[in-house]
């Protein structure tokens, strides 16, 4: 279910497909509601952090008066479809069509459009927001960020057991 073979639209269409298909059996499993919620907990502090050490404002600053997003359009190609489910499973609402043509498939015109991120778009900083950052602030936010990712991949192991294991 790899999908860096499988363009963006197709990609978003299986994993509403899962949805359809397990998304309700998938929240009554108590294991991934906990780590469901551990994963929304850790987002929610993720942008906390992003927002209290100004990348936040950098970011939209620099896509609006600077050189323009870091969202580049290759990215969308490190999510599958197991990814977008998470997104799905979150509340999101992942579109079907991309809003920005040559940008990411899941930038929006307000930014990114997915809750759960690939690493790359959680941890990448661009030089001169490196360069801004406090070191201390910047460590306090990647160490934020390793926590969101380390609870993304226990809900993204518990959805793929479930998945091979769900009959149909």
């Amino acid at each position: 279910m790899i999908g860096a073979s499988m363009p963006p639209a197709e990609i978003v269409a299986a994993a509403k497909r899962l949805h359809e298909r397990m998304g309700k059996a998938l929240l009554e499993e108590p294991a991934l509601r906990l780590a469901l919620e551990e994963y929304r907990e850790a987002i929610r502090r993720t942008g906390d952090s992003m927002r209290a050490c100004g990348v936040v404002a950098a970011c939209a600053a620099c896509a609006v008066h600077g050189p323009g997003s870091c969202c580049f359009q290759d990215i969308q190609h490190c999510y599958d479809p197991v990814h977008i489910l998470i997104n799905l499973l979150l509340g999101c609402e992942v579109p079907d069509m991309a809003e920005e043509f040559g940008e990411c498939f899941f930038l929006g015109k307000a930014g990114c459009l997915l809750a759960a991120r690939h690493a790359f778009c959680l941890n990448y900083l661009c030089p001169s927001l490196r360069e801004s950052l406090d070191p201390d602030a910047r460590m306090r936010l990647l160490s934020t960020v390793g926590e969101e990712l380390d609870r993304g991949w226990k809900l993204e192991l518990i959805i793929r057991r479930f998945i091979s294991h769900f009959p149909g």
